[in-house]
This record gives structure tokens, sequence and C-alpha cells, in this order.
């Protein structure tokens, strides 16, 4: 059976009830719309990567055939047996939005519209919700078109941001988690090809622990001192008297930071930023990883040693105090 009819060649289309009218008639204009967001939202399925979205997705889709059924027919209001808009879709995408930005840090300026491909169809399907909208108001200057519709479309066009936020959100995680463990094995399978990894000596830790105590004596600054193995375990703690308690924790974190991360902390402080390759490390680590000055790895002959850490000063200083300990014994802050 032919799909063609014929029947449009001149420039109109029939409504439920049978009434031609023309293609540009703004009913025509508004479920046109939806019927452009609804194919847009099929290719939102197909990129989404959480499943509650993916289904979520889909029942809207459902919801804009009705929708659309009901702006192609004249009768002010559904009948009976037709499915339709109500309050119930509506509130169930004012929970998907409350859910979906639960999950993600709050705004502070303009975003680019997604960084990820799920992303970027759902703010382009959000646009395509606006346009809808901006028809039914239109329509709804000629005819009367029931207010829970108004509502719906204007909530959809916010959950579709919303859900564009959390697959962003989701992405740039997996995407850290990919990269440090992608730095992690690296680290594995050098050590693999490489001479049992070198350790610094009792008397080196007890020089750099020294040398770290001196230089904070001579810029009045009490600090604690905390020195982690190539592993990131604690080898030595120092707190001086009357070290801000805070440094307590501090300190080792820094050490651990550098270790693990193979760099000084205050050279983490651009990557972390909105927009560069670890942005979100900090909060996805859950506090563990430090990324301002203070903590230096610690190498010789290319070999990690171990991490130092310095907290109880300024940035400033706790680098100051950590550089000169590092400069008394015979290893370098980079590989």
């Amino acid at each position: 059976m032919a799909i063609y009819t014929r029947t449009g060649d001149a420039g109109t289309t029939a409504l439920f009830t049978g009434q031609r009218v023309s293609k540009t008639h703004p009913r025509v204009e508004a479920y046109g719309t939806l019927d452009e967001l609804n194919a847009a939202l099929s290719l939102c399925v197909c990129a989404a990567k959480n499943p509650q979205h993916r289904q979520l997705l889909e029942n809207i889709q459902l919801q804009l055939f009705w929708f659309s059924a009901e702006l192609a027919n004249e009768s002010e209001q559904p009948t009976p047996e037709q499915r339709y808009i109500s309050s119930e879709e509506i509130a169930a995408l004012e929970t998907a939005i409350d859910t979906a930005m639960g999950r993600v840090p709050p705004l502070r300026s303009f975003i680019l519209p997604g960084r990820s491909e799920a992303a970027s169809r759902l703010h382009f399907a959000r646009t395509l919700a606006r346009r809808a909208e901006r028809r039914l108001v239109e329509l709804s200057t000629g005819i009367s078109v029931r207010h829970v519709l108004m509502r719906y479309i204007n909530r959809l066009s916010d959950c579709l941001y919303a859900l564009a936020r959390a697959e962003d959100h989701d992405a740039h995680q997996n995407d850290i988690i990919q990269k440090v463990s992608e730095r992690y094995l690296a680290a594995i399978r050098r050590s693999a090809n490489r001479e049992p990894t070198m350790s610094l000596s009792f008397q080196e830790l007890h020089q750099l622990t020294r040398a770290a105590v001196a230089r904070a004596e001579e810029i009045q600054v009490p600090v604690v001192i905390c020195i982690v193995d190539a592993n990131g375990t604690q080898t030595v703690t120092w707190r001086m008297p009357d070290a801000l308690l805070v440094s307590s924790e501090l300190a080792p974190k820094k050490a651990w930071t550098a270790v693990a991360m193979k760099t000084a902390t205050h050279e983490l402080t651009s990557a972390v930023q909105p927009g560069a390759a670890l942005y979100g490390l900090e909060s996805h680590m859950q506090g563990k990883v430090v990324t301002f000055g203070g903590g230096y790895a610690l190498w010789r002959e290319g070999l990690l040693l171990g991490g130092l850490g310095i907290s109880g000063g300024s940035v400033e200083q706790d680098m100051d105090i950590a550089e000169t300990a590092i400069a008394a014994i015979n290893v370098r802050t980079h590989q």
C-alpha cells in the first residue's frame, strides 16, 4: 500500500475532524514542531548513558503523541477514550528535574550546551521544546488551549536541560576515572619493567624532616611534616608545637596526592579548574586529593621514592619549607 495520498499536494492537510487547513496553520505548526521534538528525542534515547533517563525520554515520546493528537483535534477537551497530558505527567517531569539537578554542582556562569553527545542532543531537543512552546502560545491566541499543555511544554524544556547537565556530569566523572586508571595502569606497567623501587633511607628521612623543621623555625611558621613512601604509606609524620590542627589532616593528603598523581600539588591547581582535564577530581576523590601547594613527589634516577607534604602556613610558606627541605638531600621533584 502506498504511503502517499496526493491530498496534500496543494499545501493543505487534514485535521482529525477531516477539516482541511493550510500546512502553515498555527495548529499544524504547533503539532509539527512537536513531531520535530519527538524525532530529536529518539536520538537522545540512543545517546543517553543513564538507563533512567532513557526510560523517561521514551515515556515523554509517547506523551508527545497524545499532545499532538490533542492539537490536531478541534475539540477543546479530549474525549474520554483519548490519552491526554495531565498534572500527573507534569509531576513526573518535576521529579526528574529535581533528581537530575541534585546530582550536579551549581552553576555560577553560562555554559556551552553540551560536552558529551548525549548532553548535546538533549540541549538540541530543549531548544525544540522551547520553539514548540512558542508555537503553542501563538496558537492559544486564536483558539482555546488547555493550560495544562502550556505547563507541560514549559516544564519539558526544563527537564531536558536538567538531563543534559546530568549526562554531562556523568560523562565528565567517567572521563576522570578513565584518565586516573590509565595513569595507574601505565605506572604499573613501567614498574614491572624496572628494578625494584628505591626508597629513602632512614638517614634521608631524618635529614629531610630536620631541614623542614629548621626552615619552619627560621620563618616562624609551625607546621606538620609528612613523608610517605612510593605506595603512599606514611613513614614520617611530625607536628611542630602550635601547628594548626587541620594541618595534621592536610600534610598527609598533600604527600599522598603528590605520590598518587606523580606531581607537585601546586601543579594540579590549573588542571582541576572548570573546563580543565581534571575538573571534578577533588569531589570525586571525596577530599582525599589536595590541589594547592605544599606537596611534592620525590624522584631519583627516574624512580619515585615517595612524597613530602607540608602544611601550617600560607601556600607560599608551605612550598618554601618543602623546597628547602628537599634541597638538603639528593632527590628531584620531577621525574
